[in-house]
């Protein structure tokens, strides 16, 4: 009997020494992915390799568009870009406005409508229209919900050559003060494949719009729908004014923005 207890103890004492061993490793882990997790949040985001090199010579970036739909007229021209999400996929935006009046397209296409009513839309460096992406419809649904201004679209052949550089979205808002950089054309230079604007954020507002001066003026018809990026040439907004800003004759000395860490979370998966 004696050592029929003395076995049963002995049992006893090693699964409570499992338990605890299993224990301290899993708390041990937990630790550490926590301290992984908190030296990659500040980890400084590394600068795209083209941002140490003179604007002129970026890679394309900003894009046109040409577009019809069923019951609607077309969209012809402002601008596009291309973004890359968490999971190496290929995306375009725009700005959502643009399937409305302002984009000179009537009646409105709402998103609920968007993909029956899509016929066709090709991106494409102003100056180079034979180098296009197709869209395929919309990229990411729910946007109508937020009642923000961005429209990110699926490309028809993912795996063709691009004819611009993806943009990686920055996951947090800009502050006032950075500077940040313009990308796009105006109208009025009909022979412009893509000229950079350089600018300092001057305002917030609605929590997720911010404004910014413009170096130099310019004449904003045709930017809407634009890229905004930052010093490391990650995007940080699409181009959208909401405010009458300062003016220089025709010309703008300031434009405005929504931030690209709106839409940052809801790329999971994309």
């Amino acid at each position: 009997m004696k050592l029929v207890v003395e076995r049963i103890l002995r049992l006893a004492i090693s699964v409570v020494t499992v338990v605890l061993l299993v224990a301290g490793t899993s708390g041990c882990s937990h630790e550490a992915n926590q301290d992984r997790q908190a030296a990659s949040a500040s980890q400084p985001v590394s600068p795209e390799p083209w941002m140490s090199k003179p604007p002129a010579s970026w890679p394309q970036i900003v894009l046109t568009n040409e577009a019809t739909f069923a019951g609607h007229t077309p969209l012809q021209g402002a601008s596009s870009f291309l973004i890359r999400t968490h999971n190496d996929h290929v995306l375009a935006a725009t700005a959502k406005h643009l399937i409305g009046a302002n984009g000179g397209v009537e009646p409105e296409v709402s998103l609920g409508e968007f993909d029956s009513v899509l016929r066709t839309w090709k991106m494409f460096p102003r100056t180079v229209p034979q180098a296009f992406v197709d869209i395929d419809g919309l990229g990411l649904s729910g946007l109508d919900r937020r009642g923000g201004d961005w429209l990110i679209l699926k490309l028809k052949h993912p795996a063709a050559a691009l004819p611009a550089q993806p943009l990686q979205i920055r996951k947090d808002p800009v502050k006032i003060g950075e500077k940040v950089y313009l990308v796009g054309c105006p109208y009025s230079e009909r022979d412009c494949k893509q000229n950079v604007y350089s600018g300092k954020v001057t305002a917030r507002a609605f929590g997720d719009r911010f404004r910014y001066d413009l170096t130099p003026p310019v004449e904003i018809p045709g930017f809407s729908g634009a890229p905004i990026i930052d010093e490391t040439g990650h995007l940080v907004g699409v181009m959208t004014v909401w405010f009458d800003p300062k003016m220089d004759g025709d010309k703008f000395l300031e434009a405005g923005g929504e931030d690209a860490a709106t839409i940052y979370p809801e790329m999971d998966g994309q």
